[in-house]
């Protein structure tokens, strides 16, 4: 869908989440403000928190984005040992075990609250000030559920009274326990988007986020605006191409002879119990397969473990997102049932985490 020109300004401010402090809100019929605090004043917050003044050593996460401001937290955070990762990170479900540090800072994420309360980790939310008009009647429903990434999560009350005015029908709700805030979608868990007959509007950038509610909700139409351009677009062809994409890959396995899985070793991407029962019923179909643990998914590292295809039980970006940068098929845990007969391959099942467990454990273990 072709966008109107865009009113929306930005400047750079943001929003420190978790911590507790949330600035003013600026709300009128027309325009949403986002919460206001720039990054230095982010800073002061975390030195005043208890765990921070207790620290000695503290290990920082970055996104790409953030890591050219690593002389400024250097400076503000000047009396403390400071480690920064360098590695890259992919949300809150990607924690470092390990590590010789009193504290952990993540920056840009939410906590993940069924990951359970993990004393050593502070998590900052991160948003950047914008202002931008939602256009009523660009949005095709009369009713619909509204949904976000994290970084507009706290501004969908605000957008929700908006559409309202506008009389239609707005249902914000929240997901389930892997889900911090109503109306939030991660890469790897759509259930804010659930719901009886209604259609989606999600709000954010890119393609990934609005994709996976299509797939997950065939039967509902999503339409994906981001704030950043003034862009609405209906996720039908991305889902339609995306949907061929992936039952190539299941006929392809469908005749393979070899499996590699893959297992993360990320915290909150652990799905042993997953693996194991992939492992299972390949075997019981009469073909062969190894499990392969791994922190970064990467075809250079993949190629060393050869197999006919790869069932990725991590993150489901990897199998969504970075399909096309593996040399070989990597699928679901659903698409290897669809492959093996085992389920009705006429419904596509999107693969979701909303639990994890451990390497070596014999079941999902819910966490406190």
């Amino acid at each position: 869908m072709n966008s109107r020109p865009h009113k929306g300004t930005s400047s750079q401010g943001w929003r420190l989440g978790p911590l507790g402090y949330h600035g003013s809100i600026v709300n009128s019929e027309f325009d949403i403000t986002f919460y206001k605090m720039d990054f230095s004043e982010a800073l002061e917050k975390i030195r005043e928190d208890e765990r921070f003044k207790k620290a000695k050593v503290v290990a920082i996460q970055l996104p790409e984005g953030l890591k050219r401001k690593v002389g400024e937290i250097s400076e503000k955070l000047w009396d403390k040992d400071l480690i920064f990762l360098g590695d890259p990170f992919w949300g809150a479900c990607d924690i470092p075990t390990g590590g010789n540090w009193d504290l952990l800072i993540q920056f840009g994420h939410s906590e993940i609250p069924n990951l359970g309360k993990l004393e050593r980790i502070m998590y900052v939310e991160l948003q950047e000030e914008m202002k931008f008009e939602i256009e009523c009647d660009r949005i095709p429903f009369s009713s619909l559920i509204l949904t976000s990434n994290v970084t507009y999560s706290s501004k969908l009350p605000s957008i929700k009274e908006k559409l309202e005015k506008c009389g239609k029908e707005v249902i914000l709700k929240k997901g389930d326990s892997r889900v911090f805030y109503p109306g939030q979608i991660l890469g790897c868990n759509i259930s804010a988007a659930r719901g009886e007959g209604q259609n989606v509007l999600f709000i954010g950038e890119g393609v990934f986020h609005p994709l996976g509610i299509a797939l997950g909700l065939t039967n509902k139409k999503v339409i994906s605006f981001n704030p950043r351009n003034g862009e609405y677009t209906d996720m039908e062809h991305f889902k339609r191409k995306f949907l061929n994409q992936r039952y190539n890959a299941i006929d392809l396995a469908s005749r393979a002879k070899m499996f590699g899985i893959i297992v993360s070793t990320k915290i909150g991407q652990t799905r042993f119990s997953m693996a194991s029962t992939a492992n299972r019923i390949i075997k019981q179909s009469g073909k062969k397969s190894f499990l392969v643990s791994m922190d970064l998914i990467r075809e250079e590292e993949l190629i060393n473990f050869p197999a006919d295809v790869y069932v990725n039980t991590a993150c489901p970006r990897v199998t969504i997102e970075d399909y096309q940068t593996f040399s070989k098929p990597v699928i679901t845990f659903y698409e290897l049932q669809m492959s093996l007969g085992l389920v009705d391959k006429s419904k596509y099942i999107l693969d979701e985490i909303i639990m994890t467990d451990e390497i070596g454990s014999t079941g999902v273990r819910k966490r406190d």
